[in-house]
């Protein structure tokens, strides 16, 4: 009988351990989501502002630049089996001014970037940004499509 319940008390311990690592993983990767890059640090591309880089009209290339969010946008997600309209892709618009955008009519000095998991950036914060000038575009923008491939935080905030 003392074998049986050793074995009982055994498996409940290996149980709640399971338990209790499971846990812990899934809140350390909901964690890393919302608080770290998923992204590397900036590379060493030769520095343009925004308004250079739209007036210029690159066709492709990697570049830097350097902007405060002034719209976030994920596409919402659609309950499986709904037939839901197609959405842009996830992006975030940067700002040579710290001002938010309610709309896509932006100036020369604002800039859609595509971005995996948008909401690891923070509206009024300023970045310092790697791009990349793709070869297509899929907006209204004058430029083609640009997305980000590093960034890093600076230490500038609007209140």
């Amino acid at each position: 009988m003392n074998k049986k319940l050793i074995w009982i008390f055994v498996a409940v311990l290996i149980v709640v351990g399971g338990v209790f690592c499971s846990l812990y993983r899934w809140q350390s990767l909901q964690t890393d989501i919302k608080n770290n890059s998923t992204y590397p640090q900036i590379s060493n591309f030769t520095f343009y502002p925004i308004h250079e880089i739209k007036l210029n009209k690159f066709n492709s290339g990697t570049y830097n630049t350097e902007g405060y969010i002034a719209k976030i946008y994920a596409c919402p997600v659609c309950p499986k089996g709904a037939r839901c309209k197609m959405c842009m892709k996830d992006n975030i618009v940067i700002s040579e001014d710290n001002k938010q955008l309610d709309s896509y009519l932006l100036s020369d000095k604002e800039m859609i970037l595509f971005v995996n998991t948008p909401k690891q950036f923070e509206l009024g914060k300023k970045y310092i940004f790697s791009i990349k000038i793709l070869d297509y575009n899929t907006t209204t923008e004058s430029i083609n499509n640009i997305e980000v491939i590093g960034y890093s935080s600076t230490s500038d905030k609007v209140n």
